[in-house]
């Protein structure tokens, strides 16, 4: 309430100029004027400084409290952002890796597992191990890269997606000190 009724006065002194009086009495034929005006410019002026201490980080403390609460939203959108990109690079790298293989082309059973195990494992080869990790590791990137894909009528989860799995070589879940060491690197 202190602070409201502050903030009022400061307005009001901010509003009214220092000209403002007020008549309270007549001398002879000389009227005695009270310069509120003035006064409230003055007492504004002198209050300057602590409101300015107070308000301040109070002002500051609510922005951080409100950063506090978007960052995790943030971060994750960022995160599905980067498994996003990384899923059309792997998509495009298999697309492009394998004979027979083309964008907007159906693809038979034949080419679609030598994609999705290019593509995955290309994701695996390059993408930090927190992008992994958030994307389900190697099961979670086939799965994906295989729901991109447009296969043909022959082509299942049996005959596409466990071979190309089969197909994924050198990938280790990253470790907990992998994940800290490169969640660290990405706060630098």
């Amino acid at each position: 309430m202190t602070r409201v009724l502050l903030l009022a006065a400061l307005a009001l002194a901010c509003a009214a100029p220092p000209a403002l009086a007020t008549e309270v009495a007549t001398v002879g034929d000389k009227p005695v004027l009270i310069p509120w005006g003035d006064w409230l410019v003055a007492l504004a002026v002198s209050l300057r400084e602590p409101i300015l201490t107070i308000l301040l980080p109070i002002i500051a403390a609510y922005i951080i409290q409100a950063i506090r609460k978007v960052y995790p939203w943030a971060a994750l959108f960022l995160t599905q952002r980067r498994v996003e990109m990384m899923l059309e690079a792997g998509v495009g790298y298999g697309l492009n890796a394998v004979q027979g293989a083309a964008k907007g082309k159906t693809l038979s059973v034949n080419v679609a597992v030598p994609v999705i195990a290019k593509g995955t494992q290309y994701v695996i080869d390059t993408a930090p191990p927190a992008v992994i990790k958030a994307a389900g590791g190697a099961d979670g990137i086939a799965a994906r890269m295989f729901r991109k894909l447009d296969l043909d009528d022959a082509a299942s989860e049996q005959a596409v997606l466990i071979p190309a799995l089969d197909r994924v070589s050198g990938f280790e879940p990253p470790s907990a000190d992998e994940l800290r060491q490169a969640d660290e690197m990405t706060r630098r």
